[in-house]
């Protein structure tokens, strides 16, 4: 079996997308504010230990782990469909992906958008002291990128010019002849 390189020419716009969202959405995740303290209240915050912001990982238990996980299924599916002359293998990991990628960017939108996670001082009179940050925004907008890749990387049909089926050995039933590369 020959060692096949990695050839962007196999990648179509899907897998460009689900590549491009992810290693985005893994940098956002832990480099970027999610939700921070409004700046009233930093002082506050401060004078009890805490944090004055938070990524998505330190923000969330469970939407935090899902979102890596689909960040390491999508570098997976680009990097397979890169690697691979047969679309099996990225294939099967995008279809298990377009669900799960689609729940995120739900989950997402609705803890950013609807329910975003509150913390109430005693020192605030008991009010919501956190507001979302730019991270949490750019999070749900690359969740939806992820989400569109897998769902476009499904879409493509067939493999590269040069991956053509004249490339894979062939046996022909009930004929001892052998066809393919020699």
């Amino acid at each position: 079996m020959a060692v096949v390189g990695f050839k962007a020419t196999r990648l179509g716009v899907g897998e460009w997308l689900l590549g491009i969202g992810s290693v985005a959405l893994l940098i956002d995740l832990f480099g970027l504010s999610w939700f921070a303290y409004r700046p009233r209240f930093h002082a506050a915050a401060l004078m009890l230990g805490q944090r004055v912001s938070a990524n998505g990982w330190q923000t969330f238990e469970v939407v935090g782990p899902l979102t890596l996980l689909v960040c390491m299924a999508g570098i997976a599916v680009c990097w397979l469909a890169a690697t691979r002359r047969s679309p099996a293998l990225p294939v099967v990991l995008a279809t298990l992906l377009v669900p799960v990628s689609l729940a995120l960017a739900v989950l997402l939108a609705i803890r950013v958008l609807l329910d975003q996670p509150s913390v109430h001082l005693l020192q605030a009179g008991g009010a919501n002291v956190l507001e979302a940050r730019t991270g949490a925004y750019a999070g749900l907008g690359l969740s939806v990128v992820t989400a569109a890749g897998a769902y476009l990387s499904l879409r493509r049909e067939g493999v590269a010019p040069e991956d053509s089926p004249a490339m894979f050995e062939t046996l022909h039933v009930g004929d001892s002849r052998v066809s393919g590369p020699a």
